[in-house]
């Protein structure tokens, strides 16, 4: 970011659960980036979900990554209680249907989260992932979500890879 010929970054709005900025590359055009850290109350969430949901764009390339504190489906999980379809994985699967956010899927450890109890008591979670709207994903078709191995954290690092020679703003007309 040091090099503003090349790229710039506008924060535009941040709270404790979110920042969100617009991300410009030099003659490629504009991303509207967000990265989350999702309370783990669900009902906080939702002031999360209006802050994401406001700030989305439909003419632009909108990518959302980061800890959402949330699993989607049993298969996000390994071990513990059962999953619920509840009213957490209910919230964040509305919030992805109204703006047009999908998860680009995964390279790496399928979880990103561990209890780092032993046996029987362990659980493992999805709780990181990058979600991309269609417009991100039109513009950057080869984006691949990594997730690294977990070191001194009970999260793996997620890192959503983007090959910017391909990158192609979608026209509007």
């Amino acid at each position: 970011m040091w090099r503003s010929d090349l790229a710039s970054f506008a924060l535009i709005t941040s709270n404790e659960q979110c920042v969100i900025g617009k991300l410009c590359i030099a003659n490629k055009g504009s991303l509207i980036i967000s990265t989350v850290y999702g309370s783990r109350d669900v009902y906080s969430r939702r002031i999360l979900w209006e802050c994401l949901g406001s700030h989305s764009s439909l003419e632009l390339p909108y990518v959302i990554g980061g800890d959402f504190n949330c699993i989607l489906s049993q298969d996000d999980k390994r071990g513990g209680k059962k999953f619920k379809f509840s009213i957490a994985p209910q919230g964040m699967n509305s919030f992805m249907n109204s703006f047009d956010l999908h998860d680009v899927g995964v390279v790496g450890p399928k979880y990103t989260w561990c209890n780092n109890k032993s046996g029987g008591a362990r659980i493992w979670e999805r709780l990181d992932r990058c979600l991309l709207n269609s417009k991100a994903l039109e513009a950057l078709p080869h984006a691949v979500n990594q997730h690294v191995a977990r070191v001194a954290s009970d999260h793996c690092p997620v890192v959503l890879q983007l090959n910017f020679q391909n990158f192609q703003h979608p026209k509007i007309l």
